[in-house]
């Protein structure tokens, strides 16, 4: 049978950090498989569902559930903060030794579950899942995120996990470390990189999604690795450097050879050459110029709202006896 967190007390205890968005037709089934894989295991559960923001009847399955299952828990954002930020809330109240965050589409198989335990058993304080294979996805998307990882594993400070996406365990110092960085822009594929501590990784193949659409579009992938890239690393600032060092030299070599070219050698500049050069010029200039303020933007946008210093949720509802 089921076992609850009050009747095993002397056993390590499992949280499992499921956020959603309109997954109706999923958390049923994802539900069952975590039952039927704790029932398997000696570890103490707690179930902790974050809806974040939910249009269909996602929510009053999980409190219907709820109500004959006291290890379930859930907790209703005021709105829709983002995944980040469902997945930081639940972070922030769950009770575990250790947390596991898995999506609630199953295209992360909760079997793996075992296997991401079984390393925290040798020691370890994060335990990333690593996707050897990605089914259900295009070829673009595929690209995309092959080119993403690498690139950031390249100019980022910190050593990320290639290919690891949030399904992941957290031993509770680790989770405690999270817990402590305030930040507003949170990339927690990052973070976990950054607060260190002894991390290793587990393969499995990622699925397709089970049911519904994806929450992370071609548009909103691309604004989670602008996120990532902007928080974590200032490469790109430091390529702005260089671009205008660089701009700055070609220029002035240029302007060196026409003038030796058309002065020196052909003492005979062909008519309106001077015109069509400055225009082009002008025109690369100002592209440039609006590429590097878009970059620098990105930047101070994020010091403004961490300046703000608004919470990072807000919980219209819950069944957790102390949501503070």
């Amino acid at each position: 049978m089921f076992r609850h967190m009050d009747t095993l007390i002397s056993e390590r205890s499992i949280s499992i950090i499921v956020p959603f968005l309109n997954e109706e037709e999923n958390l049923p089934l994802l539900y069952q498989r975590l039952i039927a894989l704790f029932d398997q295991l000696p570890h103490q559960l707690e179930l902790l569902f974050i809806d974040d923001g939910s249009t269909d009847h996602s929510l009053e399955w999980v409190k219907l559930t709820a109500q004959n299952n006291p290890a379930l828990k859930y907790i209703q954002l005021s709105r829709n903060f983002g995944h980040q930020r469902a997945i930081t809330a639940g972070m922030h109240h769950c009770t575990g030794d250790a947390a596991i965050i898995i999506d609630a589409d199953l295209q992360d198989p909760p079997e793996v579950i075992a296997d991401l335990i079984a390393k925290w058993q040798q020691g370890y304080h994060v335990v990333h899942a690593v996707r050897s294979e990605r089914k259900g996805e295009t070829p673009l998307k595929k690209a995309l995120a092959h080119i993403f990882y690498r690139l950031m594993s390249q100019i980022t400070e910190v050593k990320m996990t290639v290919d690891a996406g949030d399904f992941r365990l957290i031993d509770r110092k680790a989770l405690n470390a999270l817990n402590s960085l305030p930040e507003q822009h949170r990339y927690m594929r990052g973070l976990a990189a950054w607060i260190g501590f002894r991390q290793t990784t587990v393969e499995y193949i990622r699925e397709a999604r089970h049911a519904g659409v994806t929450k992370y579009p071609l548009v909103k992938s691309i604004a989670l690795a602008l996120n990532a890239i902007t928080s974590f690393s200032g490469t790109p600032l430091r390529l702005i450097f260089y671009l205008g060092n660089l701009l700055c030299i070609l220029s002035l070599i240029i302007a060196i050879y026409l003038f030796i070219v058309w002065t020196l050698i052909q003492q005979n500049p062909p008519p309106h050459a001077g015109t069509t050069y400055l225009t082009l010029a002008i025109f690369f200039v100002s592209g440039l110029q609006m590429l590097c303020m878009g970059i620098l933007s990105q930047y101070i946008r994020r010091v403004f709202d961490e300046i703000k210093d608004r919470p990072l949720y807000l919980i219209h509802e819950t069944n957790l006896k102390d949501p503070s």
